[in-house]
């Protein structure tokens, strides 16, 4: 398709855009010329101030997002152009039953999450632009994986910056209305394609469990926001002394259970808040603590209250944590990375008298790729500390 049918948006001169140093995205106040009103959700080629091709992606009138990159060149997201994106996602990706196919912008898909649980696929759609473009993947995802079902979810956060309502979730086959058992990590465990948290489970710490797990022999291990067990089952099967999981859904900790029993694993599951949890703990209490909590910085005006509120969290962690013990802690925000997350962590040790040492560098698992232009990509970062 040429640049005349797809329109064109340009930069203002005298800006400092990003998409011009490669990143995939140009927001509202960078826009000089925008396109026609009418090509909002579709394929738009993008321009430099003096004309240099940025390439094309889907344009959006009104967030502060106004262009998402899916290509370099100009040309259509049609079928050709899909059916090379799946192959190339596939493509760097190992074999596994449970594992991220396909992560938006860093798989040149933008708006698009598409997970694996075994024989059923979970999708997420969080633009207009992908939106209006489901259903050719959708088609392509069949021919190329050729699932048992697709449940399509419409829920996710990030659909409300993009100015879309949450819709209920859709079956594309057979998608079954009750938890599936598939291998994560090594394990089996009950997923809820339908109802679960993100696409039914969280697979960006597969590679993490078993990390953790291996430290875990003969320690008393605390799993916090433990979700449905992933660390706190691991933790057990790998020989922990004693583990305990907790979180404060319900729902996340009975499929913990269920997976605790298919496999004979003793966990004693506590729905509580965490810090209400830690508070009530003993000093010294456990040699192993797992701090994996739910984004805590949302944006930019909110890094210094998450950064206090992250800080406090690890406070009351290392007061549980016996001298000599490993605490596994994860930022999952974009905006505090490694540095921040190593920084925060030893101010506070230093605070409460006990020093920090990094043991291992963690991170997102390799089917959830870093494009380096994109920031936002590398959202997970943790180390595995040992405190003294």
């Amino acid at each position: 398709m040429t640049e005349e049918l797809l329109g064109t948006l340009r930069l203002k001169p005298g800006g400092r855009s990003k998409a011009l140093e490669g990143h995939p995205w140009i927001l509202a106040h960078e826009v000089g010329e925008s396109p026609s009103k009418e090509r909002s959700g579709h394929p738009v080629v993008a321009r430099g101030p003096q004309g240099e091709l940025i390439g094309t992606g889907f344009y959006r009138e009104g967030p502060r997002v106004a262009w998402r990159r899916f290509r370099r060149d100009i040309g259509d997201f049609d079928i050709a152009y899909v059916q090379n994106a799946l192959h190339s996602a596939l493509s760097k990706r190992e074999e596994q039953p449970s594992r991220r196919l396909i992560w938006a912008e860093a798989d040149a898909m933008p708006g698009l999450v598409l997970d694996q649980y075994g024989k059923h696929l979970v999708a997420q759609v969080t633009t207009l632009g992908m939106e209006k473009h489901w259903e050719i993947v959708r088609a392509e995802v069949d021919k190329i994986l050729k699932p048992e079902g697709i449940w399509l979810r419409r829920d996710a956060a990030g659909r409300k910056l993009e100015g879309l309502e949450n819709l209920p979730g859709e079956a594309f086959g057979n998608v079954p209305e009750k938890p599936v058992r598939v291998q994560i990590a090594n394990l089996e465990v009950p997923v809820d394609l339908r109802g679960g948290q993100k696409t039914g489970g969280y697979l960006d710490q597969q590679k993490n469990y078993e990390l953790v797990a291996h430290e875990a022999n003969g320690r008393n291990v605390l799993d916090l926001f433990c979700h449905n067990g992933g660390f706190a089952l691991r933790s057990a099967k790998a020989g922990a002394k004693m583990v305990t999981g907790v979180d404060t859904s319900g729902p996340s900790l009975q499929l913990a259970k269920q997976a605790s029993g298919w496999h004979g694993l003793k966990v004693r599951w506590i729905e509580e808040d965490v810090s209400r949890f830690l508070r009530s703990s003993r000093k010294g209490e456990y040699d192993l603590v797992i701090l994996d909590p739910p984004g805590m910085v949302k944006g930019r005006e909110g890094l210094e209250a998450g950064l206090r509120a992250m800080g406090e969290l690890h406070r009351q962690a290392l007061r549980v944590l016996a001298s000599g013990g490993l605490l596994a802690t994860f930022s999952c925000s974009h905006r505090v990375g490694r540095e921040e997350l190593l920084g925060m962590a030893r101010q506070v040790a230093h605070e409460e008298g006990r020093r920090v040492n990094p043991r291992s560098v963690l991170s997102q698992a390799a089917d959830h790729p870093v494009d380096p232009s994109c920031p936002e990509s590398q959202y997970l970062s943790g180390f595995l500390l040992e405190v003294t």
